[in-house]
């Protein structure tokens, strides 16, 4: 969608550039919900975060156990232990898009840019979303185009409106059930109505 509306525009290399890549995003931001292809590409694997608290109770357990003595040696090798096996049971990929939601609107906080704020909020919320729910709908669109809007305004490239919302469009009308390869189709209308299309 990108390269269309580079024509469209008759934009120079650089704007044609990025509009190919405001493209590529947006055409994949549908499936930042939690089964969804993106969702696993954008975020760091939960084995790292895993690995980073079975270290840290095996840390506070060694720490406890020759540093320590009686409840407190006890209390820290407790905890030590439930770092290294309780988050193979709650850490989940949803939770690593969260996360990746949460860092990037720190970024936008701290940077001031309000596009990137809207951005992590999307992402945040699409952490809870089940695949093909709202961000496979018109209010998915609806809020990805404000995103785009609100970059056209701050990134000053003529066409990112245009480009991140017809290639996330493209995404939606793409998954429908009219294709041959689609058994699932697309709830455009959620919440209102659950018809697929």
């Amino acid at each position: 969608m990108g390269l269309g509306v580079s024509f469209y525009m008759q934009t120079d290399p650089l704007t044609t550039a990025s509009l190919i890549g405001i493209g590529a995003v947006a055409g994949l931001a549908p499936d930042l919900d939690v089964n969804g292809k993106l969702s696993n590409r954008i975020t760091i694997s939960k084995k790292w975060l895993i690995l980073f608290f079975a270290l840290v109770g095996l840390l506070l357990i060694g720490y406890s156990y020759f540093l320590l003595g009686g409840v407190a040696a006890a209390g820290g090798m407790a905890i030590g232990a439930c770092l290294i096996f309780l988050p193979r049971l709650f850490i989940k990929q949803r939770t690593m898009l969260f996360l990746t939601g949460i860092a990037l609107g720190a970024v936008a906080w701290y940077t001031d840019i309000f596009w990137l704020l809207l951005l992590s909020v999307f992402i945040a919320v699409s952490s809870f979303l089940s695949h093909r729910t709202l961000t496979h709908s018109f209010i998915g669109a609806a809020c990805f185009s404000a995103i785009a809007w609100h970059f056209e305004q701050s990134m000053h490239v003529e066409g990112s409106f245009l480009a991140g919302t017809l290639a996330y469009l493209s995404h939606l009308v793409a998954d429908m059930k009219v294709w041959p390869a689609n058994k699932k189709g697309v709830k455009w209308f959620l919440p209102l109505f659950r018809k697929e299309f």
